[in-house]
């Protein structure tokens, strides 16, 4: 293939030589879920997985759309089901792309290595003791890789992954699992991976300063990009990841944010073509990077600034094939043989894992976080938790024992957005002394009793019946909820429930909003009855941006 890529101000032509005998069909695989029984709720993933799917069809793609719907939700039954029978159908030749949008997980092996899943929406919450129950409802993404590989013929068939993972800055650092933004890559050697961030960043669902966009960073950027190029014949991800990258990165940095894309192309041949060339003809690729460049500076430069602190090799790659003739060759030359000895010494997620020796924060300057962030989605982003954390510790955070026959006593108040007339503004301190259910909590998410744990600035309490947020002003109860609502309104039919509230100040994707007294009352219909109810402590409009 002769690629030669010019990036200015200017209008360049590239050529691009692409020879077929036939033409092979192009089919895709998308997942994107957004509700979890057990893990934070993402904003943007399912609209990823739609205009990401809407967008590749565009292209030509023959798609399959996996996202909550009638059928259900993402469990990893469905999951599963839906990567066999996509599979089944695949021929030698094809074209395939697998697109996640969701949680990703990374978990230790025996041998000291770790081995990335995609979270399933039934998945159990990551904390100590949970490996095995994750590894069982998680889907591998070696797994992934090699049911869709073994269909493939690397010699005439190509396949890309672009893995959207872990969404809302929330990260939980406990000793079985850790929640990370980079899944490792698969192995297989047939598969080009293109990651929404490298090791060290974070895939951001959404930014602070644009509450409105439909889709996570990554995939806005990627969605832009490929329609940008939808009737450039032979446009690849040669073309795709340079460009996608410097967007994403200028997007999250004019956010006060970070997040650096990845991609892993050791397959040896050719990188994955979005847009083929008609059969046995050569054809032109029209690059115009014109809106990507800071003109104040060169764009050898600026690409080398945002990469230079990098100790991921495929940084360095993208630059030498973007800039052969660069100003910072031999560099990045020397930094992509450098770290690339490094993956060889060790597994691609083993590099994401923070060190043993990370300070754990005491429970006052867990405290002391929060009053600095009360706007933050977690308090502990930064935590990571010994492994040899004694029980000692443990114990000191207990309080007297209380039996599940207490939450039957909680009470939802949904004129006053309360649970036992508690506030979702208050301290874990108040909700402790407030709820007769609460039996402890542990800085890293450990279940206490079977009947409560916190994770990512949240009270969870009997297998997520309820939770609580101290940090994001909204409680939330489910079908499951043990205690009582009043007036009783989980699982009414939508006509009793317009019955009692009248019409809706707002609805938006199956739920109903209402403006309160004290802000915002939220109910979630499955199946036109109300599976999910919300209060919030600010209008309607806001509440419905909150996921």
């Amino acid at each position: 293939m002769m690629f030669r890529l010019i990036i200015g101000s200017l209008l360049v032509m590239t050529s691009l030589l692409v020879s077929q005998t036939t033409l092979a069909r192009q089919k895709a695989l998308v997942v994107g879920i957004k509700d979890y029984n057990y893990w934070s709720r993402l904003q943007n993933s399912r609209n990823d997985a739609e205009d990401i799917a809407a967008t590749l069809q565009n292209l030509g793609f023959e798609t399959t759309l996996i996202t909550r719907n009638d059928q259900g939700e993402v469990n990893n039954e469905r999951f599963n089901q839906a990567l066999q029978q996509f599979s089944q159908n695949l021929r030698p030749d094809d074209r395939v792309i697998f697109f996640y949008s969701g949680h990703g997980a990374a978990i230790p092996t025996d041998g000291g290595s770790t081995e990335g899943y995609l979270i399933a929406s039934n998945t159990p919450a990551p904390s100590r003791g949970n490996k095995i129950a994750i590894q069982q409802n998680a889907i591998a993404l070696k797994q992934i890789a090699e049911t869709i590989s073994n269909k493939i013929d690397p010699d005439v068939g190509s396949i890309l992954f672009m893995i959207d993972a872990c969404r809302n800055e929330v990260i939980n650092r406990g000793a079985d699992v850790v929640e990370e933004s980079t899944p490792s890559q698969p192995l297989s050697k047939q598969i080009e991976v293109i990651y929404a961030t490298s090791n060290g960043s974070t895939s951001l669902d959404k930014l602070p300063t644009d509450n409105q966009s439909r889709n996570g960073v990554f995939t806005r950027v990627a969605i832009e990009e490929l329609n940008r190029h939808k009737n450039n014949q032979g446009y690849s991800s040669d073309a795709f990841f340079p460009a996608v990258k410097i967007k994403a990165l200028q997007l999250a940095k004019a956010a006060g944010k970070t997040q650096v894309p990845a991609w892993m192309n050791d397959t040896g041949r050719e990188s994955f073509v979005f847009v083929p060339c008609p059969t046995d003809q050569a054809c032109n690729v029209v690059i115009d990077n014109s809106t990507t460049i800071n003109h104040n500076s060169s764009a050898d430069k600026q690409f080398w600034d945002e990469i230079k602190s990098s100790t991921d090799a495929n940084d360095y790659r993208a630059y030498l094939k973007q800039f052969p003739n660069g100003s910072f060759v031999a560099l990045a030359e020397s930094r992509r043989d450098k770290y690339s000895q490094s993956t060889k010494q060790s597994s691609v997620l083993e590099s994401l894992r923070l060190p043993d020796t990370k300070k754990a924060m005491s429970l006052e300057e867990m405290q002391k976080e929060r009053e600095n962030n009360p706007n933050g989605t977690s308090i502990y982003d930064s935590l990571q938790i010994k492994r040899n954390k004694s029980t000692t510790v443990l114990d000191s955070l207990r309080l007297p024992e209380k039996t599940a026959k207490d939450c039957q006593s909680v009470v939802f108040d949904l004129d006053t957005g309360t649970i036992n007339g508690i506030k979702p503004t208050v301290s874990q301190d108040d909700v402790k002394a407030a709820l007769p259910c609460f039996t402890g909590s542990t800085p890293d998410g450990d279940r206490l009793n079977g009947m409560l744990y916190n994770y990512g600035g949240g009270v969870f309490f009997n297998n997520h019946n309820f939770y609580f947020y101290t940090g994001s002003d909204f409680i939330e109860v489910r079908s499951d909820f043990t205690g009582t609502v009043s007036p009783s309104l989980l699982g009414v039919s939508k006509e009793r429930l317009n019955g009692a509230y009248g019409r809706p100040t707002l609805t938006s994707n199956g739920s109903y909003f209402y403006m309160m007294s004290y802000g915002c009352l939220q109910f979630e219909l499955r199946n036109n009855v109300v599976y999910e109810i919300r209060s919030y402590y600010q209008d309607c409009k806001a509440a419905s941006e909150v996921r």
